[in-house]
């Protein structure tokens, strides 16, 4: 039996199976030995083999870029493999930085590379959202959850005091221009701009193949004069000569949970009359005056029915007695509206993609659809975008090719109908008219109100002095957005030596977007702007025009018929020209030499036409019906309803970079490019800038003292860099900036045009520019089964565009010029360990930290109280962009009212929002609103078929005001929050309490305008801050790759199901938040917050 055994092993049979990736996709081209020979064949494109081996074999699988496999060789014919990316090969891992593409081992730039198997989250559309966690010193924040507001990404921090810290996004080698420019308080604003301020919703993940992250000066430095704040660099996919046909398809179907009121800390519909009650036992409640207040809830309707006689019954429709009021309080005392389910469903959102790839022997090509269709996570908003790529490269000769390609990108978007938001720094408070966002109405409305009747009728309370019901007004006020993004790319490689290649680069974009306001007659909007119903609500309704010619003239409603329809169209158009040569030698199989020179071309016109049209019909035809006092009341309040804005941009850079490697342990490069620009100033000091790097990576690893050690350090490089580089600033001033406008007079005919100086012309306008020192060390352990980066950087940011406040000289009191400069200090360190490794189970780990310390340590801006203590924060000398200020709460008064350390203001006795003297002196430093700590930690488990992932993101070192929950006046549409429990209610309270009292109308009286401001300040005090850390479970992934052979039994090449849950859970937060999300800025308008969401999601490839 023995001698049977054993002469069984001697035979071979034939072995065959597929290879995969950590996500399914084939690997084709992976080398598979049987160990001990020189035996061994190569997967195909789909990622077959077929080898002949007999038992006891052992089979080794190898890959550029992936971990090496050795399987024995059993029973079983067919042995199937899944291989994980690797850092041990460095020559095989290449760094793209948009101009050239360098090996690992010789780059010597800090910077991440993340393929897209790795960074992908199935249900997240935006590919920025993707990069959280991901990436050490790459901090992204959620401000809105709404497709196409862009999240905020700082790379280090942020650079500019006032201007844009974005970092530049770059695909396929052409930087990507934003539609609009908005910096941190813009993303912030709600505002319906935001719709369109990401610059790469227009990409599909699916068309991804790879992201590199460059962060430092050296890295960064090709770029030049635009790198400053870093550099994401997308690669997309293409195809493969000589390969057969390949399609790939994907569904990713999504569903998203309702916000719970669980999760915030409102009261319930009986604790909120509670208090509406002691409100009308102050006084604030009396039916005759909420029957003509501006806002009005379930005691406007109950006064409302009180006053209305019906004649049927010849009685009014509710008694005037305590006990029929009590009786009709109650059916709202028990109502406990849950907004949330009223205003936001369990929607399922789609996305399909397609993807054909291939090639023949002298073309390759790549060309893909996607479809995604979200109905809408709240009632007031749907999305729908295809996008469609086509990239094909023909291959003339051994020396010439040429890549074809174009991308394009057709968006439908609805949001609520959204009015700009004003700051009034005088009260310190920041408000938007007729706001109908879904979210903050369900976390700012009471609960006791109604969206239907007993009888299932809309319901309405009152609002801008006119009836308002939220389901009512989301379907007749409006946004639709319509975007249409094309590209088109050619570049072109043509070798006209081994050992020198040019390369040619032309591409341009087109992108338009029209932004519609709708606003219809039924609209609260448009009842408010004929409300009139007595002489109390005439007179106190701004929306009512008043005939400056008449001194003896009452308001009047102008506004006969129709609504309001506002366009905002912007276009966006960029042609890009680049040209380069580069050049490669090796001397004796030590020495390498490479060498780039190039020079580009760049124009960007940006325009944008804004159009608002008054008494649109839109049920009759859209015909518009105009009354001409309403654009007089529009011009008098500085107004215009049309307007027209150009911006043109116009560079031109020069570029080289050189690069020694000596025995690929001594590497040496330097950068330098020279950059103009038509939005600096006149001169030429100004207006050209040379930039440029040096820096070197000394790969210890290579040397013959590391040979000893190198099964425990195989890996271990030294890197530094130190160079220039910038970024144009926020002001625009080269030349003087006019704008037109209409002259203010009290009759219309005496108006005449004028032109008016926005900003008188600083022709020393320079560009923002930062040193950067950056040292690195990457270290791999045990065949890199533990790999290490971390990278420590000093920058030096000086001639940042300031405010800067004058004596007015010149016609400007505040002029903007480069004043400011900020010094920026960081670490950042990455991990990633190979656990365990055996034939059917792998664990991987990540870890990425950073930190960094900040400081302005030059800033001729004077910024008032209000700039610095709202939630966005404000600048300061002495501190991190973004500082928070507080008032310094100093407990309540013996009536309840709040009170504040004033002894070092100027008035220290009333709160000043715009007092400018020493201000910092008094206001108590929080923190900045932007994090200096990130990070994400990733495991990965695979066993077999499956595949276990979950991501862990966090950010820390931040302060969050929290939402402004108290008021000196308050309306029976509140909602109150449970910190009103705790309020202040009789003589003594204060010692132990800090919630200010339900100010009463003998204190509205007694303190007039100032109790506005002080409970203002109490909302921006330091009794109103959190800390903004915070530690979320980003990502838990599940996924199952089918058989070989029951994938081919379907006539399929491969297939993969998985199942993700995002945005799961909050492991930790400051409980001060009370549900607040520590990442959303509630701004109303169109900002929503990130949701917790389910995918399913199937893969497979033909």
């Amino acid at each position: 039996m023995d001698n049977f055994t054993s002469g069984k092993n001697i035979f071979q049979k034939k072995i065959t199976g597929s290879i995969t990736d950590t996500n399914s996709q084939p690997i084709g081209g992976v080398s598979v030995l049987i160990k001990g020979t020189n035996k061994g064949v190569a997967s195909d494109f789909d990622g077959n083999y077929s080898i002949n081996a007999k038992e006891g074999d052992v089979l080794i699988f190898q890959s550029l870029g992936f971990q090496t496999r050795e399987i024995r060789v059993t029973t079983s014919t067919i042995i199937n493999v899944v291989l994980s990316e690797s850092s041990e090969n460095l020559e095989g891992i290449v760094i793209t930085t948009g101009y050239d593409k360098v090996s690992k081992k010789k780059f010597t730039g800090a910077t991440s590379t993340i393929k897209i198997a790795d960074l992908k989250l199935d249900g997240v559309i935006d590919v920025t959202r993707m990069l959280e966690g991901r990436s050490a010193g790459v901090n992204i924040q959620n401000i809105s959850g709404t497709f196409g507001a862009a999240p905020k990404i700082t790379i280090r921090g942020s650079s500019s005091v006032f201007g844009n810290n974005t970092p530049l996004y770059v695909i396929d080698g052409v930087v990507q221009e934003d539609i609009v420019e908005a910096d941190f308080s813009q993303l912030t604003s709600g505002n319906a701009e935001t719709l369109i301020s990401s610059s790469i919703a227009g990409i599909s993940a699916n068309d991804i193949s790879k992201i590199d992250i460059l962060k430092d000066a050296s890295a960064t430095s090709l770029y030049g004069a635009r790198a400053r704040n870093g550099v994401v660099v997308i690669t997309t996919k293409s195809g493969r000569k000589s390969t057969p046909l390949k399609i790939s398809y994907s569904l990713e179907e999504t569903i998203r949970d309702i916000p719970q009121y669980s999760n915030y800390d409102i009261l319930n519909s009986k604790e909120n009359l509670s208090i509406l009650k002691e409100l009308e036992s102050k006084g604030f409640l009396e039916l005759p005056q909420v029957a003509q207040a501006r806002y009005g809830g379930i005691y406007y309707i109950m006064a409302d029915k009180i006053n209305t006689f019906n004649p049927s019954t010849n009685s009014f429709l509710l008694a005037n007695t305590p006990e029929a009021k009590n009786k009709f309080l109650q059916q709202y005392e028990l109502a406990n509206t849950n907004w949330f389910k009223t205003l936001f469903r369990q929607s399922l959102t789609q996305n399909h993609s397609l993807s054909f790839t291939g090639g023949g022997e002298n073309n390759s090509f790549y060309s893909s659809l996607s479809f995604f269709t979200d109905p809408g996570w709240s009632i007031s908003e749907k999305i729908t975008r295809l996008t469609a790529n086509l990239k094909n490269t023909f291959y003339f000769s051994d020396t010439f090719n040429l890549t074809v390609s174009a991308n394009a990108s057709i968006r439908k978007q609805r949001a609520p109908g959204t009015f700009g938001r004003q700051t009034d720094s005088f009260f310190g408070s920041v408000t938007r008219n007729f706001d109908i966002n879904p979210f903050s109405y369900a976390l700012n409305t009471s609960r006791t109100l109604r969206p239907k009747d007993s009888n299932g009728q809309l319901e309405y309370y009152r609002n801008n002095w006119a009836p308002f019901n939220i389901l009512d007004e989301i379907n007749n006020n409006y946004l639709d957005l319509n975007l249409r993004d094309l590209r088109l790319q050619i570049d072109a490689e043509y070798k006209l030596t081994d050992q020198l290649t040019y390369n040619f680069n032309a591409s341009t974009r087109y992108v338009n977007s029209t932004i519609e306001h709708n606003v219809k007659r039924n609209s609260n909007v448009v009842k408010a702007y004929n409300a009139d119903e007595t002489t109390i609500v005439r007179n106190a309704n701004i929306f009512l025009y008043t005939d400056p010619n008449d001194l003896n003239a009452i308001p009047v409603p102008v506004f006969p018929r129709g609504g309001i329809y506002t366009k905002n169209d912007n276009y966006l158009t960029t042609y890009y020209l680049r040209n380069s040569l580069s050049y490669t030698a090796e001397v004796n199989e030590k020495h390498e030499f490479d060498f780039l020179l190039g020079q580009e071309m760049r124009y960007v016109d940006r325009n944008r036409n804004g159009l608002t049209g008054y008494g649109l019909q839109f049920d009759n035809g859209y015909t518009p019906f105009t009354d001409p006092r309403l654009l007089e009341k529009i011009i008098e309040g500085g107004g215009n309803y049309f307007s027209v804005s150009q911006e043109r941009e116009r560079t031109v850079a020069f570029f080289g970079k050189a690069t020694y490697a000596f025995d690929n342990r001594y590497i040496f490069s330097i950068t330098g490019r020279y950059d103009g620009s038509n939005k600096q100033g006149r001169s030429a000091s100004s207006r050209w800038l040379p930039t440029g790097t040096i820096s070197a990576k000394w790969n210890l690893s290579g040397e013959d003292f590391m040979k000893n050690i190198e099964e425990t350090i195989n890996n271990l490089q030294l890197r530094a860099s130190y160079g220039l580089v910038a970024t144009p600033g926020a002001a625009t001033n080269a030349l003087p900036i006019f704008r037109t406008q209409i002259t203010d007079r009290l009759n219309s005919s005496d108006r005449e045009s004028a032109l008016n100086i926005a900003s008188l012309q600083n022709s020393e306008l320079t560009w923002e520019k930062q040193y950067e020192l950056n040292l690195g060390l990457d270290l791999g352990l045990f065949n890199n089964r533990i790999a290490v980066t971390t990278d420590v950087y000093f920058r030096d940011i000086f001639d940042n565009v300031d405010f800067v406040r004058t004596s007015g000289i010149g016609g400007e009191f505040i002029k903007q010029g480069n004043n400011a400069s900020v010094k920026t200090n960081g670490i950042e360190f990455s991990l990633s360990t190979t656990n365990v490794k055996t034939d059917n189970f792998s664990w991987i780990t990540s870890l990425n930290a950073s930190y960094f310390n900040q400081k302005i340590t030059k800033l001729q801006n004077r910024p008032n109280v209000f700039g610095l203590v709202r939630g966005t924060g404000g600048n300061a000398e002495g501190y991190p962009i973004n500082s928070l200020f507080s008032f310094k709460f100093d407990g309540l008064t013996n009536e309840g009212i709040p009170k504040f350390d004033l002894s070092k203001a100027k008035d220290k006795n009333n709160v000043d929002f715009q007092d400018l003297e020493n201000i910092t002196d008094y206001l108590v430093f929080e923190g900045s609103v932007d994090p200096n700590i990130s990070g994400g930690f990733t495991n990965t488990f695979i066993y077999k078929n499956w595949n276990l992932n979950f991501l862990i993101t966090g950010s820390g070192g931040n302060k969050i005001r929290l939402d402004p929950r108290f008021k000196s006046s308050y309306s029976d549409l509140d909602v109150f929050s449970k910190d009103f429990k705790n309020r202040w209610l009789l003589p003594g309270d204060e010692n132990i309490t800090n919630i200010p009292v339900i100010a009463s109308r003998r204190l509205q009286q007694k303190y007039g305008s100032t109790l506005v401001q002080t409970y203002n300040a109490y909302n921006n005090s330091t009794a109103r801050v959190a800390d903004g850390s915070f530690v979320r479970m980003k990502n838990i992934s599940l996924g199952y790759n089918f058989d070989k052979g029951f994938v081919e039994k379907l006539g399929l090449s491969y297939f993969k199901v998985s199942l993700q849950g995002t945005n799961l859970f909050l492991l930790y937060s400051d409980k001060k938040l009370n549900g607040q999300d520590p990442e959303f800025y509630q701004a109303g308008g169109v900002a929503l917050p990130i949701r917790r969401q389910y995918t399913l999601s199937l893969n497979l490839g033909i």
